[in-house]
């Protein structure tokens, strides 16, 4: 067997790795991985490769101006650039030509899974494990038929501390780069800090201990919402000395003095320890004097009815579909590149919004912005004017040089209506005359506005049984229904088990630093999550920050809920004439309540950890007040 793993004579180790990283991963490899190793992958096939590659579009988008800048850096140096997903999976590589046809020789190509459970100790897939920069040197692979490199990972993380991928450099394992390992990281932190974007609502606070790098890669980046850090690159959680689980969703004033008197330009600050650093403040992502990142290359799907922009599309990190999903998500892309409508289908919470952004990021629309309207949020007596725009002094109360709206906002990209089957009436009259004729009249002005944007909607009503009782137009659920497209609810996953690991560890805030139990997983498995991957996502976060330290979740630290009883869960219990089951309108409002106090009555909070938007909220304590 020339290709099986060999043990070292002494223990692997090479400069960089001296935390003991190498002997882990090879410890892994002979306990854990030991029946799972190929040393001959075969990869993808084409046609799941670019499925794969249309649902990282964000992330490979991210990542080509540094994986350019790197190959012409490496290029001379017969070496090679490589960028994989969140499972290991290589994207793509730039680079020699000549190195990149010895890589050939051992899979090390698009297509390929380099996770550490498969291809064993390497630097994709142990960076993956550690959570951490690593280099493998030759003989530190763990399958001989490895040996031949020497390779140099740094992870990608999102701005909620989230592995969404490895940027690597391999070469010859008889070449030694010593800067190797730093370019890798450097490139590694840029590819994150264009992916950390503010959002409408959102401001972008950028500090450093030196005033003269707040506009480098070096300097650290928070998104602020509502006076809460909802966002954060590595150096800030450096420059701050925390963690990303300590930083998110808590107030920035108990890391930083005196933030919000911060203007555009560079401003001092201390920590709540007292340490000065300098920070600008950009206010709902308007971010001004700050070097422009390098565009990203087009995948060449844009075309003129969708404008391109100068800078980069910088969009957050997307969960991965459901395998089930990925099959056909390449028909649903063709779709919306036709300009057909696509309505989206299936329970509260299976990730329609999810989808639909893939969608986005995937299409030819994918330069423009993504544009979401939850028909259900949006305040009742000003839904006309949130969406189809305004003149100043249309009407009282009108923002002072009136409002473009919801629907010339989505111009040149996706429009996404979400719950769609709870719009008035009225309105729908109006939308289906602004899908046919592409026109928006906004309220108060003199002319019509043309418009282009693709449309997908979503809804978890039966839209036919709305049909028949009056409350939906029939024309306009003909309009959008072009393609229709099912979204399955989280128990009909055939991989629950795995995937419910899989979001347990990347809630960790170390990697390995608890585990399920298998009765756990059992338990929660056996759940049937009415509130879908919502609903698990909540309780998946409650059981990581209350984990054990190297210990197990066992099924007395699940919520009372989800516990089972002669083996059958609690929410599948029927009912008894001692105890009827309570309506789902007074689980909400007890639900609504309890996360209302928590907040201290501060609704935004509320609203936020109930996943609802705040207009919600408030015409829930309308009705609640009025009663």
């Amino acid at each position: 067997m020339p290709n099986a793993p060999v043990e070292p004579r002494a223990h692997p180790h090479a400069a960089g790795n001296s935390n003991g990283l190498i002997e882990r991963s090879w410890q892994r490899c002979r306990v854990e991985h030991a029946s799972q190793l190929d040393a001959e992958p075969l990869g993808m096939a084409r046609g799941e490769l670019h499925d794969l590659l249309a649902c990282q579009s964000s992330l490979l988008d991210a990542a080509q101006p540094e994986m350019e800048q790197l190959a012409s850096l490496v290029n001379q140096a017969a070496s090679v650039v490589l960028l994989a997903d969140a499972h290991g999976v290589i994207l793509r590589s730039e680079g020699s030509a000549e190195f990149l046809a010895r890589a050939e020789r051992v899979a090390l190509r698009p297509g390929v899974d380099w996770s550490e459970t498969h291809r064993g100790t390497n630097a994709i897939g142990t960076a993956l494990v550690e959570g951490a920069p690593v280099r493998v040197q030759g003989a530190e692979h763990y399958l001989r038929t490895n040996r031949i490199l020497s390779c140099n990972g740094a992870p990608i993380r999102s701005g909620r501390g989230e592995l969404l991928g490895v940027l690597d450099i391999s070469y010859d394992a008889n070449t030694v780069h010593a800067y190797a390992l730093g370019l890798a990281q450097m490139a590694a932190r840029q590819v994150g800090n264009r992916l950390l974007r503010a959002r409408s609502g959102q401001h972008r606070l950028v500090l450093q201990r030196n005033p003269n790098l707040l506009d480098t890669a070096e300097r650290g980046v928070l998104l602020i919402e509502d006076g809460h850090v909802v966002g954060a690159n590595e150096a800030a959680i450096g420059l701050l000395r925390t963690s990303w689980r300590e930083l998110l969703d808590r107030p920035l004033l108990r890391f930083l003095q005196d933030w919000q008197g911060l203007r555009d330009t560079p401003g001092l600050m201390r920590t709540v320890d007292g340490e000065r650093v300098y920070g600008a403040l950009h206010r709902d992502g308007a971010e001004t004097g700050a070097r422009p990142m390098a565009p990203a290359r087009s995948t060449g799907r844009a075309t003129a009815r969708a404008p391109a922009v100068p800078a980069p599309s910088m969009r957050p990190a997307l969960p991965a579909l459901p395998p089930a999903l990925q099959r056909e998500f390449s028909r649903s892309v063709r779709v919306l590149d036709a300009g057909l409508s696509t309505m989206l289908l299936g329970e509260t919470g299976v990730g329609k919004e999810v989808y639909a952004r893939h969608l986005h990021q995937a299409s030819r629309w994918h330069h423009g912005p993504f544009v979401a309207v939850n028909c259900t949020a949006l305040p009742e007596t000003l839904i006309e004017a949130e969406l189809f725009g305004y003149e100043s002094g249309a009407f009282t109360g009108a923002r002072r040089g009136g409002s473009r709206g919801l629907l010339r906002e989505a111009h040149g990209g996706v429009l996404f209506l979400d719950e769609i089957g709870d719009m008035p009436l009225g309105l729908q009259a109006r939308l289906l005359r602004v899908l046919q004729e592409r026109v928006v009249q906004p309220l108060g002005a003199g002319g019509p506005v043309p418009v282009d944007f693709a449309v997908v909607c979503a809804t978890h009503r039966d839209i036919e049984q709305c049909i028949a009782a009056g409350s939906f137009r029939a024309d306009l659920f003909y309009r959008l229904q072009d393609f229709r497209i099912d979204l399955p609810p989280l128990r009909a996953r055939d991989d629950l088990r795995g995937f419910i690991q899989d979001e347990f560890a990347s809630l960790l805030p170390a990697p390995g630093q608890a585990r399920l139990a298998a009765e756990t997983l059992d338990e929660l498995a056996a759940h049937p999550w009415p509130g879908n991957y919502r609903q698990l996502r909540a309780v998946l976060r409650t059981l990581a920050l209350f984990a054990p330290d190297h210990g197990a979740v066992l099924p007395a630290h699940l919520p009372a809920t989800l516990r089972t009883t002669a083996g059958r869960p609690l929410a599948l219990r029927e009912p008894t004439a001692a105890r009827a089951a309570p309506r789902l309108d007074s689980l909400r409002e007890q639900a609504v309540e309890r996360c209302l106090r928590e907040a201290g009555g501060n609704v935004s909070r509320a609203a936020r950890a109930l996943g609802v938007h705040r207009s919600t909220l408030y015409r829930y304590l309308e009705r609640r007040d009025e009663r």
